[in-house]
C-alpha cells in the first residue's frame, strides 16, 4: 500500500533534472533493429524522463539508443530506451554533449529511478556541504542551497531554490510518519544518516515553513564519536565522567558545541567503563557502538513518551548514567535532581549564554515560593557546569575548537547557590584553579600556550 501511494504521488510530479554523474553503457540500435557494440559514459545529469550524457563519438538526432543504467546501491541496472533529441560537439572531434529523451522503461523502474534520484540530489548537496567544511546546510527559497563555515554563509554552486525543490529533497529523505508528524505540527526535528559509496554522513535537521514555504537546516554530527583528546578538552572532565552521582550541565550558545562535547564524554565512558548509558534524545544525534558499556539511546516521542516517563523508567532500568538534551518543564527538573541525588549521574545539555544564566534558567523553572528550595536542592546535587564557546583554529580558520569556563561545585560554591550570591561566582572560578576550574579566559590562555589559537582570541575573551 505503501508503495502504492508513492507511485500516485509521483504521477503528479513535475520530473526535475538532476546533476549526478551516473555510470552507464548504451548502444545505437539501428532502424534494422540491429545493434551495435557497447559503449561507456557517465550522466551529467539525469531525470526520469530524460538524462544528458557525453560521447565520445558522434550521435546523429533522433538515433534510437538503448541504455543499461546503473544507480548507486541497486542491485541490477535500469534497462531503457531513449532517442537522442540534442546533440553538441563539447571539444573538436573528441567529446560530444548528448541529450537523450527516455521513450520506453518499465513503470515500476521509471518510479524507482526517480525516487533515488531526490534523494541523491540532496545526497550531493550534504555531502559536498560537509567536504567543504559546512557545519550547516540551509535550504531557503529563492537562495542556492547556502553553507554555514565558521561565521560565514556561502553559496553553493547550484541554482536559486524553488518551493517545489526544496519539498521534492527534504521529503525524499524523510519517513511517511515524518512527512505526517510535519504536516500536523508545522514543525519537525529529526537525524538522518546518508550512506553514499564515498562515506557514511550524518545530519540533524530542522524542517519548519516561513509564509506558507518549506523550508530547512541541516546540522553536520561529526563520524566517528569524537574522542575527549581529540577535542583538547582539560583533564577535569576525565574525572567528572568518574562521578558517581550527582548533575553535570553542559551549556553554551546554540551551536557551540554542547553536543559534541557530550558526546565525546560518552564515548570516553564507553571505552573505559562499565556502566548502563541511558540518553534521553530529541532527536537522536550521535549514534554509539557497545563497548564496555551498554547505551540505551531512546528518543522523545519514537521510543518513550517523554523525558519525565524516560527518567521514571530508567530508574528500573538499573540506569548509572543518564543523559538528557532538554529540561521541558518543572516535573521533569525535579525528577533530574532527584535522579542525581539518589546514585545516578545525570548530564544535561542546556542553551545559555553563561554559567550564571544555566542556574537561573533551571531556577525559574520553579514558580516563585519554591525557588528557594530549587536553590538548595541544586546546591546539593550539582558536580560541575561547563559553558563552552567555539573558538577558531589557529592552523585552520575554517574548523573550531572549544574554549571551556568551569564551575566545580564545592561547600563554598555549594554555598553560594544555595543562597543566590550568583555574583560571586567569577570570583570562585577565579581562585579555584587547583579544584579544576578555569575562566574563559585562562582557557583560551591555554589554548594559545598549546598552538592551537590566535593571540587575538585571547584578547577578545571577555566578547
Amino acid at each position: 500500500m505503501k508503495h502504492q501511494e508513492k507511485i500516485v504521488k509521483l504521477s503528479r510530479r513535475q520530473y526535475e533534472r538532476v546533476r549526478a554523474q551516473l555510470s552507464l553503457e548504451y548502444r545505437i540500435v539501428s532502424e534494422d533493429k540491429s545493434t551495435r557494440a557497447w559503449n561507456s559514459t557517465v550522466t551529467k545529469n539525469i531525470s526520469a524522463v530524460g538524462l544528458c550524457l557525453e560521447s565520445f563519438h558522434p550521435l546523429g538526432l533522433n538515433s534510437n539508443l538503448e541504455i543499461s543504467l546503473r544507480v548507486p546501491f541497486f542491485q541490477d541496472p535500469i534497462m531503457l530506451k531513449g532517442r537522442v533529441v540534442r546533440a553538441a560537439e563539447i571539444k573538436l572531434g573528441e567529446i560530444y554533449g548528448v541529450a537523450v529523451a527516455i521513450t520506453d522503461i518499465k513503470p515500476e523502474d521509471r518510479n524507482k529511478l526517480q525516487i533515488e534520484l531526490e534523494q541523491i540530489d540532496i545526497t550531493c548537496l550534504l555531502q559536498q556541504a560537509v567536504e567543504q567544511g559546512a557545519t550547516d546546510l540551509h535550504l531557503s527559497l529563492g537562495h542556492p542551497p547556502l553553507m554555514r563555515k565558521t561565521d560565514k554563509l556561502q553559496a553553493m554552486e547550484y541554482d536559486p531554490l524553488g518551493k517545489n525543490a526544496i519539498k521534492r529533497m527534504l521529503f525524499s529523505l524523510l519517513t511517511e510518519s515524518e512527512i505526517e508528524y510535519f504536516n500536523k505540527n508545522f514543525e519537525l526535528n529529526t537525524a538522518i544518516t546518508l550512506v553514499t559509496i564515498s562515506g557514511t554522513y550524518r545530519f540533524r535537521v530542522n524542517v519548519f515553513f516561513q509564509q506558507g514555504i518549506i523550508e530547512a537546516v541541516f546540522h553536520a554530527i561529526m563520524i566517528p564519536v569524537p574522542k575527549l583528546k581529540d577535542l583538547h578538552l582539560p583533564k577535569i572532565m576525565n574525572a567528572l565522567i568518574r562521578e558517581k552521582s550527582g548533575l553535570i550541565i553542559l551549556t553554551g550558545h546554540g551551536g557551540s558545541g554542547k553536543t559534541t562535547t557530550c558526546a565525546a564524554m560518552i564515548e570516553e565512558i564507553n571505552s573505559q567503563q562499565q556502566k548502563v548509558i541511558t540518553m534521553l534524545q530529541q532527536p537522536i544525534e550521535y549514534m554509539f557502538e557497545p563497548k564496555q558499556s551498554i547505551i540505551r539511546q531512546r528518543q522523545i516521542t519514537k521510543d518513550v513518551h517523554s523525558y519525565s516517563k524516560g527518567l521514571e523508567e530508567a530508574a528500573y532500568q538499573n540506569s548509572d548514567i543518564i543523559v538528557l538534551d532538554k529540561i521541558p518543564d518543572v516535573q521533569t527538573l525535579e525528577l533530574v535532581l532527584a535522579t542525581a541525588q539518589s546514585g545516578c549521574l545525570v548530564i544535561l545539555t542546556i542553551p545559555s549564554s553563561s554559567i550564571i544564566a544555566a542556574l537561573n534558567q533551571l531556577i525559574y523553572v520553579f514558580p516563585l515560593d519554591r525557588q528557594y528550595y530549587a536553590r538548595k536542592i541544586i546546591s546539593e546535587s550539582l558536580k560541575a557546569i561547563i559553558f563552552q564557546k567555539l573558538l577558531n583554529k589557529k592552523a585552520q580558520p575554517e574548523t573550531r575548537i572549544a574554549g571551556l569556563e568551569i564551575f566545580i561545585n564545592n561547600p563554598e560554591s555549594a554555598n553560594v547557590i544555595k543562597e543566590g550570591f550568583f555574583d560571586k561566582i567569577p570570583g570562585l572560578i577565579q581562585t579555584g584553579t587547583v579544584l579544576g576550574m578555569r575562566s574563559m579566559e585562562q582557557s583560551m590562555i591555554q589554548l594559545f600556550e598549546q598552538g592551537l589559537i590566535d593571540s587575538s582570541m585571547v584578547e577578545n575573551a571577555d566578547k
